[in-house]
């Protein structure tokens, strides 16, 4: 399947944000201090001005950057992870929606995915980046 940036309806990214402002309080303590990003009050010119710290204090870098991180990310895995966070059913019940919703494709092809979290949306890459790590 051929992933695209997700347009959310003007509705989904209201209850988007309303699921944000939700779980971001949950999950935001127990993320790593070092990340940064899609997290309130960080950039990624923060980023790189702790990187920059660190290329003085430190001999080595290590670079990661996984390929289709998102668009292959198990939906089974994915809510285990978030029902680490919360059993709140509105909520559980609306990221499942938003995963397994279909795609209209550029040409006018729908397409129903079996795995990988939307781009574009206001939860997703929030959802999936602080969560993940509770499970894996």
């Amino acid at each position: 399947m051929q992933f695209a940036l997700t347009v959310p309806t003007i509705s989904d990214r209201i209850a988007q944000t309303v699921v944000k402002r939700y779980l971001e309080p949950l999950v935001e303590p127990v993320f790593h201090g070092d990340s940064y990003g899609y997290r309130p009050g960080r950039s990624a010119h923060q980023a790189l001005n702790v990187t920059r710290q660190r290329c003085w204090e430190y001999e080595w870098v290590l670079d990661l950057d996984i390929k289709n991180f998102f668009g292959s990310i198990d939906w089974e895995l994915m809510m285990r992870a978030v029902r680490c966070h919360t059993d709140c059913a509105w909520v559980l019940l609306y990221i499942e929606r938003w995963l397994k919703a279909p795609v209209q494709m550029p040409d006018g092809a729908v397409e129903y995915p079996d795995k990988g979290t939307p781009q574009g949306g206001v939860v997703t890459p929030r959802t999936t980046l602080h969560t993940f790590h509770s499970v894996v």
